[in-house]
């Protein structure tokens, strides 16, 4: 008499399992979509993380307008005199000096400048240009000249 199927698979099973002491008889495995969606998870959870994280980047716009005051600042102490030097330095020499060249500097530091924004130069001896409200935007930036310091202020209304 033979025996039914089913009772020599599970004899072989047994025999296999016997034969190898290491290797458990029932052995599961995770279904593929489980794994996937565990990794998923994770991968959301990490980029949210990061996200919260972050710390918070610095507004663009007051990034550029203080560029934009530091270049100003740059042009006006570079622009050349008529004779030896800079045209800060001699506008420095004097009140009358300053004068006679505060139009030539208000060009110089706005030159650079997008529309819409506004410069004020301030030394000791004068000063051109609006002084910029209380509620608009700005960003300083100093120009030095021998005997000469220039504070400019660029701002935006």
């Amino acid at each position: 008499m033979r025996e039914p199927r089913e009772e020599r698979s599970r004899r072989r099973h047994r025999k296999r399992a016997d034969a190898d002491p290491t290797r458990p008889a029932d052995r599961g495995q995770l279904s593929l979509t489980v794994v996937e969606a565990t990794v998923a998870t994770l991968l959301v959870l990490a980029v949210t993380t990061g996200f919260a994280l972050a710390p918070p980047a610095a507004a663009p716009e007051s990034d550029s307008l203080a560029r934009q005051a530091t270049d100003a600042a740059s042009l006006v102490a570079s622009v050349p005199a008529a004779g030896s030097g800079t045209l800060l330095g001699e506008a420095c020499a004097s009140p009358s000096d300053f004068d006679d060249r505060a139009t030539r500097l208000h060009e110089a530091a706005s030159a650079g400048l997008p529309d819409g924004a506004f410069v004020s130069l301030r030394t000791d001896v004068g000063s051109v240009g609006r002084p910029p409200p209380e509620t608009a935007r700005v960003r300083t930036a100093t120009a030095v000249a021998p005997r000469c310091t220039a504070r400019l202020e660029v701002w935006y209304p």
